[in-house]
């Protein structure tokens, strides 16, 4: 069984390609434009927005939740960063699933975590998989449930540079 993406979920990369393109016209003008030679404030929290956003976009989502995930009979394959890079869990090295949710404007999206470890390898998002619901039912056929995992910012964050 392979994932597939929501039509929301391509969101992610359009924001990406837009702070791309910010990044390329934006930054040269407040280092080049003589009007911004004597304002600091500028030439530093525009650029750093800017880069810290692309940088969480493309690390944090892109990574780690924007990912294909093909569950076969014995392991699990992930394809990261539309993929580029592909890695392969045996069901034997999986200790189990948690799941959580996220509420947001948009409505409440369940997530679930595949653990190795006590560690995190493969997120699955209501959000970003169309076929989320087979997905989840094929975790529960294959691995034990660990339980209900509050969603917390902060470790999504920490999540982000490991």
């Amino acid at each position: 069984m392979k994932s597939k993406f929501t039509i929301k979920s391509y969101l992610v990369l359009f924001l990406s390609c837009g702070f791309i393109i910010l990044i390329i016209k934006v930054i040269p003008v407040l280092f080049n434009d003589p009007y911004y030679n004597d304002k600091l404030f500028p030439k530093i929290f525009i650029p750093s927005i800017l880069i810290f956003s692309f940088i969480y976009l493309v690390i944090g989502e892109l990574r780690t939740k924007f990912i294909i995930v093909e569950i076969d009979k014995s392991e699990i394959k992930t394809k990261r960063f539309l993929g580029l890079k592909t890695e392969t869990y045996k069901f034997s090295e999986i200790e189990g699933w948690k799941y959580s949710h996220l509420t947001s404007r948009g409505g409440t999206y369940e997530y679930l975590y595949l653990y190795q470890d006590n560690k995190k390898i493969i997120k699955i998002s209501e959000f970003y998989h169309k076929n989320y619901l087979q997905l989840k039912n094929k975790v529960q056929e294959n691995f034990k449930s660990l339980g209900y995992e509050q969603f917390s910012l902060l470790d999504e964050f920490k999540e982000i540079f490991r």
